[in-house]
C-alpha cells in the first residue's frame, strides 16, 4: 500500500511520514491511489481507501463524486494555535483602535484618546472544536469570560458556559467568534435574524465566509456603523467584488499562513493515516455535508 501527497512536500516530511506510517510516501500532484493526503485536489481510483485532509476543513473539496467505500478525514486541530492567535490579533485591532491611531499618527496628530478592553467581556464561540479551545484558552488569560457552542459538549473549565442553540450564545456575548466548518448545515445560519440578536459590537468570522449571509451582514454594518466585523476570510475571494465597509477587518485569509504550523499540520495527518490503517481514523467526515 502506498501513500501520496497531492502536494509538494519535502524529502524531510516524506522520511517522517514513512517512519509514522510504515507505508511509501511520494508526492503525485495528478493525484489518485489508495492513500492521499491533500490539500486542494484529490482523485478517486478503483482502489482509493482514504482522503486525509491536511486542512481542518474540506469545503474547498469537492466531495460529492467519493463513494461511500472511501474514508474522508479533515485535520482535525491543524493551524489551531494560530487561528486562535489571529483572532486576538483582530479583536485586539478593534477594541484597541490600532488602524485609525495608526493612521492618524502618521499624519502626525499624536493625541491620546480612550480604547477598549477585552478583559471582563463575554466572548461566544460557535463552534467549540480544536480551535475553538484555543481560542477560549487566550480569552481566559485575557480576563474574558467565555460562552461556547458546541453538539457535544463535555467538561472544560476554560469554559464558563456551555449553551445549547446558537441563538442564546449570540444574545448574551459581547464579541461572537465563528469557528464552524461550512457544511450543508451552517451555510447562512448567520443571517438577519440571529444579527437582531445580537447586543455585542465584535464579530469575528475565523471560518469561512459562506457561513454568514453577506447581504444581511453588510446591511447589518451600514445600519451600525459602530459595530466590526473582523475576518480572515470573505466572499468569492480572493475576488473582491463590493467595496469592504470602513466597520470591517479584512485580512486575506492568513490565519493559517505559518510556514512551521503547515509542516506541523502534514505530520498530523500522517498521524491520521496510521490510526486509518489502525482501525481508528479521527476526523472522519460525512461528505455528503459539504454538498
Amino acid at each position: 500500500m502506498d501513500l501520496f501527497f497531492t502536494f509538494d512536500v519535502t524529502n524531510e516530511i516524506l522520511k517522517k511520514c514513512k517512519e509514522i506510517t510504515g507505508l511509501n510516501a511520494s508526492v503525485n500532484r495528478d493525484a489518485g491511489g489508495e492513500i492521499q493526503i491533500v490539500a486542494m485536489k484529490y482523485k478517486v481510483t478503483d482502489n482509493t481507501k482514504l482522503i486525509q485532509g491536511v486542512y481542518a476543513s474540506l469545503d474547498s473539496l469537492k466531495l460529492k463524486d467519493i463513494p461511500p467505500s472511501v474514508t474522508v478525514c479533515k485535520n482535525a486541530g491543524a493551524f489551531a494555535g494560530a487561528g486562535a492567535e489571529h483572532v486576538m490579533a483582530l479583536m485586539l485591532t478593534a477594541t484597541k483602535k490600532i488602524i485609525d491611531l495608526n493612521n492618524k499618527t502618521h499624519h502626525r496628530v499624536f493625541r491620546k484618546e480612550t480604547v477598549g478592553s477585552l478583559r471582563g467581556k463575554k466572548i461566544g464561540i460557535i463552534g467549540y472544536g480544536a480551535l475553538g479551545r484555543e481560542i477560549a484558552a487566550l480569552a481566559k488569560a485575557f480576563g474574558m469570560s467565555v460562552i461556547a457552542y458546541t453538539r457535544t459538549q463535555r467538561d472544560d473549565p476554560k469554559v464558563d458556559q456551555f449553551v445549547v442553540s446558537i441563538a442564546r450564545l449570540i444574545s448574551l456575548s459581547d464579541i461572537i467568534v465563528i469557528t464552524l466548518p461550512l457544511t450543508n448545515k451552517t451555510r447562512g445560519i448567520i443571517n438577519a435574524d440571529a444579527l437582531n440578536m445580537f447586543n455585542g459590537n465584535i464579530i469575528v468570522n475565523i471560518a469561512r465566509a459562506d457561513i454568514v449571509n453577506k447581504n444581511d451582514l453588510l446591511f447589518y454594518l451600514k445600519r451600525f456603523p459602530e459595530k466590526f466585523y473582523l475576518a480572515d476570510v470573505w466572499w468569492n475571494e480572493p475576488v473582491l467584488s463590493e467595496e469592504v465597509p470602513p466597520n470591517v477587518i479584512l485580512t486575506p485569509h492568513v490565519a493559517d499562513a505559518v510556514i512551521d504550523d503547515f509542516d506541523a499540520a502534514v505530520i498530523m495527518a500522517c498521524e491520521n493515516v496510521k490510526k486509518f490503517l489502525d482501525g481508528r481514523p479521527e476526523g472522519v467526515v460525512d461528505p455528503t455535508e459539504y454538498y
